[in-house]
């Protein structure tokens, strides 16, 4: 198997949690798993250290990153100020090739939402955005979001069983491909900045039931 599908099944199973926070990722069984060579899971490891996902942790090896409610307030912001700054750098009306296209992945993930397929949802889900986000003149831009969009990969997978949640994000991509049929920039921004919320403080509720909040929350709180 290739690095990139390697990379791809470890990806799935921290967002849908099979590797939950902290697990660790046993070279050996990994490599059985994927009947792949030693150097090629260590590439993997490396890669999802870039990318933010797991840590190395000294006699333990590599461990699934267990987010702060400080890192993941961090990591929205740096998500809002990304890709509001791409909206205002998308040409509008959108090209017909990006408005098609992002079409047709929307109609996928919204029969994959309503079948609860949410593995498939996952992975149209960022093919949508990185349609959306094409129409950006700045690839380095592009990029970065999508970077940032992994790091995000800790977080979302909270909010995939509720209902409410996904029939809202379903209706927010129809209104995101409208919008870039038009011309008005702010109501881009405005749908981009509405559509990130939700599953960051689904995640921060769940942490500070597990531990109570964190010290630097507390300390920022004036605790």
């Amino acid at each position: 198997m290739q690095t990139d599908q390697i990379l791809s099944a470890i990806e799935e199973d921290i967002v849908f949690g099979v590797l939950p926070p902290q697990s660790r990722l046993v070279e050996e069984r990994l490599a059985e798993r994927f009947e792949a060579k030693r150097h090629t899971i260590r590439e993997v490891f490396a890669i999802l250290e870039d990318l933010g996902l797991v840590v190395r942790v000294p006699n333990k090896g590599a461990v699934v990153t267990e987010l702060t409610p400080a890192e993941v307030r961090d990591i929205y912001d740096v998500r809002e100020i990304l890709e509001t700054s791409a909206a205002l750098r998308t040409r509008l009306p959108a090209p017909a090739a990006v408005i098609e296209a992002m079409t047709g992945i929307q109609e996928r993930h919204a029969a994959a939402v309503a079948n609860e397929d949410f593995r498939s949802v996952f992975h149209l889900n960022i093919d949508f955005h990185r349609e959306q986000y094409s129409a950006c003149a700045n690839r380095q831009l592009v990029q970065t979001i999508a970077d940032y969009a992994r790091k995000a990969h800790l977080i979302r997978a909270i909010k995939y069983g509720d209902r409410a949640h996904m029939a809202k994000v379903v209706a927010q991509h129809w209104a995101i491909i409208d919008a870039m049929k038009g011309s008005d920039h702010d109501r881009l921004v405005q749908l981009i900045r509405d559509h990130l919320p939700g599953s960051p403080e689904e995640y921060i509720r769940s942490y500070e039931i597990r531990y109570g909040r964190h010290p630097r929350e507390m300390h920022a709180a004036g605790a």
